[in-house]
């Protein structure tokens, strides 16, 4: 992945264009992505003890009336800060009933390496809708931080939801370059 790929992720999680970050160009990649990681750290770690408490009563609430919660209440982005910090089963119950439309939304906000746990629980048709989603909004950014997370059989069966002209740039955005060929097929030419 080169740095122009790194720096729209980074862009991404300061919520700014990429072209304000143009400078960076000449830093090396691997720098860019400790960037990335330390900065959405600092974001995700913002208000942790309130995220903390919020997530500890969650466990006293019935899956159903969190998901209902989470969707007309807490929002896109309160969800992704708390569903890193659920038992990963609670995690996948609740998002199981959740739109697709909204899990998209969370995907967007989410930091999946705090959530790999309900990420990598998900059943395949919920996580193909989610990704049928992301791609009707061409947002390949998120789709490609989660195929560094989930399960090659639900990448696969997902896979089918993204437009084939779109996976050389989802391939490009990955950051674990190895999992291109359950992104591309094993046997695809651009797969390397």
């Amino acid at each position: 992945m080169g740095s122009d790929a790194e720096i729209r992720k980074l862009a991404r999680a300061l919520e700014v264009p990429p072209e304000r970050l143009g400078y960076l160009r000449d830093v090396p990649v691997g720098e860019l992505r400790a960037l990335r990681a330390r900065t959405t750290d600092v974001l995700y770690d913002a208000h942790l003890d309130v995220l903390e408490r919020m997530a500890g009563a969650s466990r006293l609430l019935p899956s159903p009336l969190l998901a209902r919660l989470a969707e007309r209440v807490f929002g896109p982005l309160l969800s992704a800060r708390i569903a890193g910090l659920v038992e990963a089963r609670h995690g996948v119950d609740i998002a199981k009933r959740l739109s697709s439309r909204f899990l998209a939304d969370v995907a967007a906000e989410l930091d999946p390496r705090r959530a790999a746990g309900i990420i990598a629980g998900l059943p395949a048709p919920v996580v193909t809708a989610v990704a049928a989603e992301l791609a009707r909004r061409r947002d390949w950014i998120t789709i490609a931080r989660f195929v560094d997370l989930l399960p090659r059989p639900t990448i696969m069966a997902s896979v089918e939801a993204i437009p084939r002209d779109a996976l050389p740039e989802v391939a490009e955005l990955l950051d674990e370059p190895r999992r291109v060929r359950y992104l591309l097929g094993e046997n695809d030419d651009l797969a390397g």
